[in-house]
């Protein structure tokens, strides 16, 4: 069986099952559907009260499934109807558990909003209830909205990085077109298939600490691979250069398939993006078509650049040296950094202004750094073209022949 047969089955082969577990996840959406329609049949009835109940049961599905948006509308819901019959207890947790939800979204107004309504729900039954403790939620909400944008950015140019390791290895070889959209598919179909694996199973907290705790089996894997990648791409630069051999079709695959962290980076990028409140369905179109965009769009810039340069085959050698190098790196400097997870990182008293300053700070030095470089560069090529003028305005020497020469010193 050839390669690309092989390919097209791994991909059938992830797409079935997505579409088996969408299909399992319709099945339990159909039961929530059911109460839906019962808790609309009760409010109808203006059985305000196990309406509310029931909205409850759904919002607490779909919290369960960390499906923030429609858990936090139909807590709104039951509290609505909780107050409609004056069930004030009940709807003030209903109420703060919906600021919870908006907390979970990142939603600081409407979470403010609702945890206000609860605790002024609650005052009415007990009077000495202390509400202090919203202030502090919001906070705490401010700053890790801010956090999880870096953490989106961080995990977004982490796909990059590792996607870009493929393309290079794609653009190198000698691929067909179709060859390479088959590769940039089977990296659009694996994140998108632990996705909605993620969303339909759920406990993504308990998978990415399983992945951090790992890390030991993960740095050995990383290691086999990068004595591979050094190993056959000194193999590849010999192989051209002593006998002319093309054998970067096979060599590309150690690029081309996904390695242990690269695996790991698919899965964390999903599952942090789900615990953020993201569905299941555009995190996997969001990182997939991340991967899929940048091998493509890298492997046909950088193969346009190797036929202006007129590269050779050897040229994928050099690069998954490289690769085999940078990876031998990271080996020794990751585990510098991993006993930070461990460490007890207090960041609530980092005002969210201090933290848009420094990147403030860095962007503008990062500024003037490529605007002094664009001014140095510019005043070199002046300088080149005055020299060249002055040059070309000179008036060359006339030469004097043999015959004149011979002349003058006969005449002499």
């Amino acid at each position: 069986m050839s390669k690309r047969k092989i390919l097209a089955c791994i991909i059938a082969v992830l797409l079935l099952i997505t579409s088996v577990v969408m299909v399992h996840g319709k099945v339990g959406n159909a039961d929530t559907e059911d109460l839906k329609d019962y808790a609309e049949k009760l409010v109808s009835l203006k059985n305000h009260k196990n309406a509310g109940i029931l909205y409850q049961k759904i919002a607490v599905r779909y919290s369960n499934e960390s499906d923030w948006n429609n858990a936090s509308c139909y807590y709104v819901l039951a509290g609505d109807n909780f107050v409609t019959v004056k069930e004030y207890e009940l709807a003030a947790a209903t109420f703060l558990k919906a600021g919870n939800c908006y907390h979970e979204l990142r939603d600081c107004e409407n979470a403010s909003l609702y945890y206000y309504k609860g605790a002024e729900l609650y005052k009415t039954n007990y009077p000495e209830y202390d509400s202090t403790w919203i202030e502090e939620k919001i906070e705490q909400c401010k700053e890790r909205s801010l956090i999880s944008t870096l953490l989106i950015v961080g995990i977004l140019l982490a796909t990059i990085k590792f996607s870009s390791k493929t393309a290079f290895g794609c653009a190198f070889a000698t691929l067909r077109k179709r060859e390479i959209l088959a590769v940039a598919s089977f990296y659009f179909a694996v994140p998108f298939t632990m996705s909605i694996l993620l969303g339909e199973f759920g406990g993504a907290y308990e998978f990415v600490n399983m992945l951090m705790n790992s890390w030991v089996i993960l740095g050995l894997m990383h290691l086999i691979i990068a004595l591979f990648l050094l190993v056959l791409g000194l193999y590849t630069v010999k192989k051209w250069v002593r006998s002319k051999k093309d054998i970067t079709r096979k060599t590309f695959i150690l690029m081309a398939i996904p390695c242990p962290v690269c695996g790991a980076t698919m899965f964390i990028a999903c599952a942090l993006l789900i615990i953020l409140g993201m569905s299941s369905v555009l995190v996997g179109l969001l990182v997939g078509g991340i991967f899929f965009a940048t091998i493509i769009g890298l492997t046909f810039g950088i193969r346009e650049l190797k036929e202006r340069k007129n590269l050779s085959p050897s040229s994928l050698g050099s690069v998954m040296t490289f690769f085999g190098l940078l990876y031998f790196l990271s080996l020794l400097l990751i585990p510098a950094y991993l006993p930070v997870k461990d460490m007890e990182i207090n960041i609530a008293g980092v005002p969210a202004s201090d933290v848009i300053a420094g990147i403030l700070f860095m962007l503008v030095m990062m500024a003037v750094g490529f605007s002094k470089q664009t001014f140095d560069r510019t005043t070199r090529l002046h300088k080149i073209n005055t020299t060249l003028f002055l040059l070309k305005k000179r008036k060359p020497v006339p030469k004097e022949n043999k015959n004149e020469k011979y002349l003058k010193s006969k005449n002499k």
